[in-house]
């Protein structure tokens, strides 16, 4: 079979186009035939070739939920463009859904403060509707961009899973609905923008679940096409999932673009992270820069799981994006690939390398600090109160989150956009389980009684939020400006701030002490304003201290002055 990439002369997006009197379905395919399929009742309906490969037909009447499939080379499949569909492994239905949602917030980029969070674990029941209830715990973390796992139709819904076995892309996930997905998606992104919080779709397009004897769209429309392949039965497999998405051929390029504007034009969603974003081809991402509107945030992970036989999108070929920094969150807290491994926070090492992280990575690999997302737990792997547990197995529970908050402060006032996961503010655990996608909401599920408990690891998570908040000098937006307005200077890391237009603060300090002992600091003559020590953060002076300062073990302080 010729693998080579065909391209496609359509203007039109692929898909249903539903009128009231008729609707047109286009679908790309490969193959020598092919059948629309209508059901209840059903009708057998055969579609005619248009020039690049797209097939094409218009049926009379109104077919709004219809549910509705395609047969081509000898499989019956859902339409990848489908917008909604019964199951993983059902039908697709023709969707004309238009439920109004809330226009998107319009804070700048560089205000973003990321939380992570999956919808089953962080809600009671798993549903579109209930994350409604939990936006008050959002408002008053202060939070504002809200990025949660995939939403789209995955194959394993009915069981826990995290989404990244997405299956149809441009589909809500069903069992994440009490009836209609499309209608109660919307709902919810309407609810979270009209509390002024922005809204992270997780998008899985490096693979899919398909394979030659698992069909439920791709491979059976146009086989192999839509895959890189080593040979015409096997797979490249740089996801580590089975396969990886051909990004570069014309039609699979054609459907993440289009994909990505379904859900910013119907669910007017404010920005994408990309599973993998390493086996998505440099120039897809740049055209997906270039046409989606330039406020939606773009960003993902800059590597892939395996052997891939493209040149993997990394750390340094932002163009308009932005990627994981896991040089600061390895430098900070250890490598996640060794998990008694101690970083920054725990044995007090890897300080060249925490400085970068806090000047934004501009002499490493980011041309702008907003190409560049600072973290220290994400969903994969250990949680950071879990990672401190297995790496400082002789510190006290206190020492940990002395630990905890030291490495909180370091993501709070780097350069970069911030972001936690969903419970890091209350020392989530999860029963020191690793990568936990399949250990069910036994193990994964929020206990939200883990908050009052660390009521005050809270607070000091809300206190530093507000902080950087109200201080531009937190949230620089290019290389040239960090390099006027920031300095180290001794002992081991003591960041200077300064010259910051449109900050009250006239100079600032950052002041680090991960040694197991208590370290003095000089300054310059004060008065200093003291709003960050070991146990408090906020946009209130705690404190005036003068020439010099003690900080104790394991603790970060930050102080100002209004007037040099």
């Amino acid at each position: 079979m010729d693998l080579r990439p065909i391209a496609c002369t359509c203007s039109n997006m692929l898909g249903p186009d539903y009128q009231p009197q008729q609707t047109t379905f286009r679908v790309f395919a490969q193959a020598p035939a092919v059948v629309l399929n209508l059901y209840h009742p059903t009708r057998h309906l055969k579609m005619h070739p248009t020039p690049g490969g797209v097939w094409k037909i218009t049926v009379k009447g109104d077919l709004k939920n219809r549910p509705y499939t395609f047969t081509a080379n000898g499989h019956e499949v859902i339409d990848p463009y489908a917008r909604r569909v019964t199951a993983h492994d059902g039908r697709g239905i023709v969707s004309a859904d238009h439920t109004p949602i809330a226009p998107r917030p319009t804070f700048a980029k560089q205000d973003s403060v990321i939380y992570e969070l999956h919808l089953r674990d962080f809600t009671p029941d798993g549903k579109y509707s209930s994350l409604k209830a939990q936006i008050p715990h959002l408002l008053e973390l202060g939070v504002n961009t809200v990025q949660i796992l995939p939403l789209c139709e995955f194959a394993n819904g009915d069981q826990y899973g995290w989404g990244y076995d997405s299956v149809h892309f441009n589909a809500p996930e069903t069992s994440y609905a009490r009836q209609n997905p499309v209608r109660e998606l919307k709902q919810m992104i309407d609810s979270l923008h009209k509390a002024n919080l922005k809204v992270v779709m997780d998008m899985v397009y490096n693979h899919t679940m398909e394979n030659h004897q698992r069909i439920y769209s791709f491979q059976g429309l146009a086989p192999n096409y839509y895959y890189r392949m080593k040979s015409p039965r096997t797979f490249w497999n740089g996801s580590g999932v089975g396969n990886e998405f051909n990004s570069e051929a014309p039609m699979a390029r054609q459907f993440i673009k289009d994909s990505l504007k379904i859900w910013v034009n119907e669910y007017q969603v404010d920005g994408f992270r990309f599973d993998l974003m390493g086996l998505i081809d440099k120039q897809t991402l740049r055209q997906i820069r270039q046409e989606l509107p330039p406020e939606i945030l773009i960003y993902g992970e800059p590597w892939a799981a395996g052997p891939t036989p493209i040149k993997v999108t990394g750390k340094g070929d932002q163009e308009g994006w932005a990627v994981f920094n896991d040089d600061f969150r390895d430098a900070l807290k250890g490598s996640v690939f060794r998990p008694t491994e101690g970083g920054y926070v725990q044995i007090n090492t890897n300080l060249d390398k925490v400085k970068q992280g806090l000047m934004g990575s501009i002499d490493t690999f980011a041309r702008s600090p907003l190409e560049v997302i600072n973290y220290v737990e994400c969903h994969d792997n250990h949680t950071l109160a879990d990672r401190l547990t297995l790496s400082a197995p002789q510190a006290t529970p206190e020492e940990r989150l002395q630990m905890n908050r030291l490495a909180a402060v370091a993501v709070f006032t780097a350069q970069g956009i911030p972001f936690i996961q969903a419970g890091q503010e209350f020392a989530r655990s999860k029963q020191l389980e690793d990568n936990t996608y399949n250990l069910g909401d036994a193990v994964n599920k929020i206990r939200w009684q883990d908050k009052r408990t660390q009521q005050d690891l809270f607070d000091y998570y809300r206190g530093l939020i507000a902080l950087r908040k109200a201080h531009p000098v937190f949230r620089q937006t290019s290389a040239a400006q960090i390099r006027a307005s920031l300095s180290f200077t001794d002992p081991p890391i003591s960041l200077c701030l300064q010259n910051q237009p449109g900050d009250s603060w006239k100079r600032a300090r950052v002041l680090f002490n991960a040694r197991p002992v208590a370290q003095v600091y000089p300054l310059e003559p004060g008065p200093w304003q003291v709003y960050v020590n070991a146990t408090q953060a906020g946009p209130s002076p705690l404190q005036e201290v003068q020439t010099q300062v003690e900080l104790p073990p394991r603790s970060a302080m930050v102080l100002a002055q209004k007037e040099l």
